[in-house]
């Protein structure tokens, strides 16, 4: 769910101004432990080292990087680093149009789903050199397999965050329906079908919205046919798999939900950003929504807290959620990249990570956290929710979506799932042009 990155408001998966915050901000996208830091690397001047990082636009990391920053500055008073906002939109084609031109930020914040792409043509840089032995000991092996590529680690898994169902309080009253309190009662897709129409009826609006928010975010579906029994792609890595009962099945599912207008049909993956969802869930226009941890933030602000609710991801046969969240990575054009790691290390250490995923409401990924309750600064108790949700991530799905061909993937995801979405190619058709082109994008 990793992932994934506004005062929330604005998102970190969604459009973000790119320009130089300062000095402080700089801490923004982050990693591990702490390090030493003198450098081999060759820099105009060995004595300073000024990195840039760069990292979507939220506003609470933000803070929090800026803190962090100064507290490393204040005790490496020779390394300067500022931060620059990554564009939330045409991500790859920002980054690459860098990458092509030597100017890429030293250091990277960047979705799971990203990272393979940028790992596989040289984008990234091997750092396990830069890291102390048994390093990943310590991080939950989803996450940290994310960042590992044949021998290599080219990152550090910050954090990551995942889907559940949001409920207004006033519309699942008028369904006659109770939110689940526990994991194992999470409602199934025949449960969720029957409430969603209900609040059709009762409203004469929509009833549902998914955390979609344009093309790169099409593997949000991929929990549906996960929890389905389906499968994007066989365990072997190499054959397609969607192209099966559960798959269409799947997709039938997911097409009925627009067919009888549960979903606003602007809501797809494409046709979506990152406030699409949450908008129709504060104006009232849904009832329901699955969307991720980030949303808590926002709906803060923009709603009472006697409003609105959250309850677990829906379930069908099997659970399943969203891998969302982002690592830290360092690029090709690191000026030092010691120097970097070594930020790195102190901003994902253990103290700094709690705090920093407490005050954002983020999942840590750092073994030590997960298995322990934080005391996150806003409802606690949804947050928790999040985190209990976030141990459903199938780890084939997980596997899929960090592979370096998924970039492609994803993209093509896109363009037949909002086919099938609104009716242009029937669930069948989907299920077979997705793979026969993963045929091709993995041969």
């Amino acid at each position: 769910m990793g992932s994934g990155l506004l005062d929330r408001s604005i998102d970190r998966r969604r459009f973000l101004v790119g320009g130089a915050i300062g000095a402080g901000a700089l801490a923004l996208a982050a990693c591990g432990g702490a390090g030493s830091l003198e450098s081999s690397d060759s820099v105009a001047d060995p004595s300073k080292v000024s990195l840039a990082l760069s990292s979507w636009y939220t506003t609470g990391s933000l803070k929090s990087f800026r803190g962090l920053a100064d507290r490393y500055h204040a005790a490496h008073p020779d390394v300067n680093v500022t931060v620059q906002v990554t564009p939330g939109t045409n991500f790859d084609e920002w980054f690459g149009i860098r990458l092509a031109g030597g100017q890429a930020p030293d250091i990277i914040r960047m979705q799971y789903q990203q990272a393979g792409r940028y790992i596989q043509n040289g984008g990234l840089v091997n750092i396990a050199s830069h890291l102390p032995p048994g390093f990943g000991d310590a991080y939950l092996p989803t996450f940290w397999d994310s960042v590992a590529h044949k021998g290599g680690i080219y990152g550090i898994p910050h954090h990551t965050d995942t889907f559940a169902t949001y409920y207004r309080t006033d519309f699942l009253q008028q369904a006659g329906a109770t939110a689940p309190d526990n994991l194992n009662n999470a409602w199934r897709w025949e449960d969720f079908l029957s409430i969603a129409r209900k609040i059709k009826n009762a409203t004469g609006k929509y009833a549902v919205s998914i955390g979609y928010a344009g093309a790169n975010t099409a593997y949000r579906w991929l929990p549906l046919l996960y929890m389905h029994g389906g499968q994007l792609v066989a365990s072997d890595g190499k054959t397609p798999a969607i192209d099966s009962t559960q798959g269409v099945s799947a997709l039938t599912w997911t097409q009925n939900l627009y067919k009888e207008g549960l979903i606003p049909p602007s809501n797809t993956i494409k046709g979506s950003t990152a406030n699409t969802a949450r908008q129709y869930f504060t104006d009232g226009s849904v009832g329901l929504m699955l969307n991720g941890d980030n949303q808590l933030t926002n709906l803060s602000t923009d709603m009472k807290d006697n409003q609105w609710g959250v309850t677990y991801m829906i379930r069908d046969s099997g659970r399943a959620s969203d891998l969302g969240g982002n690592i830290l990575a360092v690029t090709r054009d690191c000026r030092s990249v010691k120097a970097a790691v070594d930020f790195l290390q102190f901003v994902c250490n253990q103290d700094n990570t709690q705090t920093f995923v407490t005050d954002n409401n983020y999942i840590p990924t750092l073994k030590a956290l997960s298995t322990k309750p934080l005391p996150y600064s806003y409802r606690p108790e949804l947050m928790q929710r999040f985190v209990e949700q976030a141990t459903t991530v199938p780890a084939t799905m997980a596997k899929v979506e960090t592979a370096s061909t998924f970039g492609d993937i994803n993209l093509m995801l896109a363009d037949q799932l909002d086919l099938c979405f609104i009716s242009q190619q029937s669930p069948a058709q989907t299920a077979s042009a997705i793979a026969a082109a993963l045929k091709k994008l993995l041969a």
